[in-house]
């Protein structure tokens, strides 16, 4: 086997794995636009760097036909390419957009792992679809004693409560609460070009301007603008831009 074509298999199986790996991510992991508004793309970039670039030139540069100790040379490669895979995967599984709730008057993008998901009693906050995240409303308590307790936790370290499953209600249950604080698309003051033509673009679909709404995102530190039909009251699209820097009242 000549160097050139060790290269070409390495880079070819190399592919097949990221590239299976990657669709599983964009895909199923951070459906659009989640990727795009994730810090999910510097680890991704690391898995191309080591599994597609790194990996296949080690052994453009090492294989040398009947060479002592090219299986070696070959099988650390390999395990490094694997490590950075299942490091790099796992990150981002970690990570991934598994809840998106709304407190007061955003949607905030919640990991699995920052929930004690113990505590999750509804049946519908339980089971995830295939490429979207679980729909949810956090609710405040009625109670004034409860709220002032809750603020309490909250002062002491205790997450919030698009956190903390306990004051979850699923999003159909309590939807009412979130068409109350959803304001007209139209509203937007935009002044980018790109935003504009996002906006066109999804109103293109709804004849009726008035029937399209919105509300803010919020991921880490990543902002967002989240669209909502307000026939349906579902998500049916997103900008990425934070409403606020839009002049949004």
């Amino acid at each position: 086997m000549t160097k050139l074509r060790a290269f070409l298999i390495h880079l070819s199986i190399s592919t097949l794995v990221v590239g299976t790996v990657l669709a599983v991510i964009y895909f199923l992991w951070y459906p659009d636009p989640y990727l795009r508004i994730s810090g999910a793309a510097k680890v991704i970039g690391m898995l191309i760097g080591v599994d597609l670039i790194l990996g296949p030139s080690l052994t453009l540069m090492l294989f040398k036909p009947k060479k002592p100790g090219l299986v070696f040379d070959l099988s650390v490669i390999a395990v490094v390419q694997l490590a950075a895979l299942v490091y790099g995967a796992a990150s981002i599984y970690e990570e991934r957009p598994y809840y998106l709730v709304f407190s007061v008057d955003r949607f905030e993008v919640v990991p699995q792992k920052d929930v004690d998901t113990s505590l999750i009693e509804s049946e519908p906050l339980k089971t995830k679809p295939w490429a979207a995240p679980i729909l949810a409303v956090a609710r405040l308590p009625e109670d004034l004693e409860e709220q002032q307790q809750l603020l309490m936790e909250i002062l002491e370290g205790k997450p919030d409560i698009e956190r903390r499953p306990e004051y979850w209600s699923p999003y159909e249950e309590s939807v009412d609460l979130v068409m109350e604080r959803a304001k007209p698309l139209v509203e937007l003051k935009v002044e980018d070009e790109r935003i504009r033509h996002r906006i066109a673009e999804l109103s293109r679909r709804y004849p009726d301007k008035n029937r399209l709404l919105y509300l803010p995102g919020n991921w880490k530190t990543h902002a967002f603008t989240l669209v909502l039909d307000g026939a349906t009251k579902k998500p049916i699209g997103t900008i990425l831009a934070d409403p606020w820097a839009m002049g949004a009242s």
